[in-house]
């Protein structure tokens, strides 16, 4: 697929000029979570306005944080498949809200439609491009120049909403659901406050108001690792061991180097007595609470 690539700030200013001569454009994006590096990154924003593919590349040195808000925050209408995540990140690394968002994905739910992308259009539009999803999904993002092989998948993602869009909205009033499509979206499209990393540990809704507090700082103490070496989170020690450490805490040091003993061993002499200090430090906020 041929392509516009946008690598400046300039760049980006005139396709917004352009898409705002434009009813809509669709858009997706690529980022790195916490897979091949420390924390969450905006790789790639890929657009199809009905005519023309565009790419912008926030990794690009021609490209800052002001070129991107001038494009998260223009009116033209952008017709997206699931558009949280993607919300969350921009808030989260930018500090600003998408504007003007159309989302796919809520019309699908209405209609009883709860599949990914690719199954949406296979059954409205009758497409299998046969481009396997999982293996681009954990691509390195980060790297340049980007293999054809994951710029065709970008491009993919953004080649068929507007038709989506086109084939669902009918539908949506046909069935009597444009009031809830309506309320639906506005929830949905709603600029929302990421929430801290340790509110997605395992089990969080149900820890104790006291495990809650063990669970952030052992939290803390794994991401600060984490964020020193620029690793994901994930190889400094297990997420899934975070629960079962604020749940039941180990009553000496030793006893919690028995616990991490099958964590990476490049981290294992720094994590233990981090977590210790962790476990320590928690106690103290907790004995306040008492």
């Amino acid at each position: 697929m041929d392509y516009l690539y946008l690598d400046t700030d300039e760049k980006i200013a005139a396709a917004v000029e352009a898409f705002g001569k434009k009813e809509r454009i669709a858009v997706d994006f690529e980022g790195e979570f916490n897979l091949h590096i420390y924390g969450e990154h905006l790789c790639l924003v890929q657009i199809y306005d009905g005519e023309s593919f565009y790419l912008i590349d926030p990794r690009a040195k021609g490209v800052t944080p002001a070129g991107l808000k001038l494009f998260f925050s223009s009116s033209v209408r952008k017709v997206w498949f699931d558009c949280q995540s993607d919300a969350a990140l921009v808030s989260k690394v930018y500090g600003t809200a998408i504007c003007n968002v159309f989302d796919i994905r809520v019309l699908a739910e209405l209609l009883g439609q709860h599949g990914n992308l690719k199954s949406l259009e296979a059954v409205y539009l009758g497409i299998d491009n046969g481009i396997p999803k999982k293996k681009n999904q954990q691509a390195n993002w980060l790297k340049r120049p980007i293999p054809p092989e994951q710029i065709e998948y970008a491009l993919e993602d953004v080649s068929h909403l507007l038709e989506l869009e086109d084939v669902l909205v009918p539908l949506i009033h046909s069935g009597g659901l444009g009031r809830q499509a309506e309320g639906a979206m506005k929830k949905a499209t709603a600029p929302k406050k990421p929430l801290p990393g340790w509110t997605r540990i395992g089990g969080w809704k149900r820890m104790s108001k006291e495990e809650k507090v063990y669970a952030r700082y052992i939290y803390n103490a794994r991401d600060a690792i984490a964020r020193r070496f620029n690793v994901p989170a994930a190889r400094v020690m297990d997420k899934r061991l975070m629960p079962d450490l604020a749940k039941d805490r180990p009553s000496s040091e030793k006893a919690l180097q028995m616990r991490l003993q099958h964590e990476g061993e490049r981290f294992r002499a720094l994590l233990v007595p981090a977590i210790w200090k962790a476990i320590g430090d928690a106690r103290a906020e907790v004995e306040k609470m008492r």
